[in-house]
This record gives C-alpha cells, structure tokens and sequence, in this order.
C-alpha cells in the first residue's frame, strides 16, 4: 500500500471510529486511562485492584474469543524467536554481540555491583564475545561471506560456534533479569525495615 503521510495520520485517527466494536474498544481503553490518571492522585488500592481485574478481564475475552487465532500467532512467534537463537542472521549475532559488549563495559565502570556479579558477568560476556571474534574470524579464514546465511550454517565449526554462543548470551541476559529482579525486592525489602 503506498500512503502519503497525510493518508497515514488520517488512517490511523479514523481507525477507532470504523466500526461500533472499535468505538467501543476506544472508549474502553479511554475510561481505563482516565482512572488510572484519576487514581494516581488518590493512590487508592482497591480502584488499582479492580482496574487490574478488568483489564485482566477484558484480555481474558479477548484471549478466549480469539483463542485458535492468537495460539496459531504465538507458536509462529515461538518458532521465529527459536530460530533467531538457533539460525540467528548476522545481523541479529552482531547485535547480541553489541549487547554483550555494552553489559561488559557497563558492568567494569559500575562501582556498586557485587563483585560475584561481577565476575558472572564478566564470564559470560567474554565467552561470548570470545565466541563472536572466533566466528568472524572463520568466516575470513574459510572465506565465507558473512551475508550468505545458508553458507555460514553449511560450515560445522561456524555453525556450532554460532549455537553454543547463543547459548552463553541467552544465559548471560537470564542471569541479568534474574540479578537485577532479586536486587530490586531486596533494596525494597531493605528500605522498609
């Protein structure tokens, strides 16, 4: 579809009012929004609970109306996310590697890190980029182009490095959301004594 900006803008401000169910979803969404503004003055728990059930609700139709549809879209979303990990572009390594590099960097210059998170840390991101500089590294040694995915996954040694540093990076961000989620229940534990 070629749109001009303009036919976008209007596209998408006319959308909520298309049809009696998209009105309906609108005002939905902008009672809830109200309440949640509202409530934000009164910090009332038992508007935040019985919002929250609503919403839960409100989704739980939705889930439930549309079940065989939304089951078929987050197995393709399953597959596509295990084949990025497993069959990752170059594109999508170069960017684990990126994050990998900015945790590593990020993890030295920080002062209040544990120094076991540290450590943790530190392993994980040097295997990986480690990892990551030895598959390059085979790619200019076997004279592999790095944008011809089907030949990077027909070489052995390239294609288990690329698994096996997947595997260090998808531990690497689960330490990291585990760490961090453990380190802010207990600096909330710690600030209500």
């Amino acid at each position: 579809m070629d749109l001009s900006i303009i036919e976008q803008l209007i596209t998408f401000v006319t959308i909520p009012f298309q049809s009696f169910l998209t009105i309906e979803i609108f005002l939905i969404f902008i009672i809830f929004l109200i309440f949640l503004i509202y409530n934000e003055k009164r910090n009332n728990k038992k508007v935040k609970i019985s919002l929250s059930a609503l919403i839960i609700f409100f989704f739980s139709l939705l889930v439930f109306y549309f079940s065989e549809d939304i089951s078929f879209v987050l197995s393709e979303i399953v597959k596509t996310v295990i084949r990025c990990f497993y069959f990752p572009n170059i594109i999508f390594y170069i960017f684990t590697a990126v994050i990998s590099l900015v945790l590593l960097i990020y993890t030295i210059l920080k002062k209040n890190l544990t120094k076991l998170n540290k450590i943790i840390t530190y392993i994980f991101s040097i295997i990986h980029l480690y990892l990551f500089t030895n598959f390059i590294s085979l790619a200019i040694i076997n004279n592999i182009s790095l944008v011809d995915t089907a030949n990077i996954y027909k070489h052995n040694n390239m294609f288990v490095i690329v698994l096996f540093s997947q595997i260090i990076f998808i531990l690497l961000i689960i330490y990291k959301v585990i760490y961090h989620f453990c380190y802010i229940r207990y600096e909330k534990l710690k600030n209500t004594k």
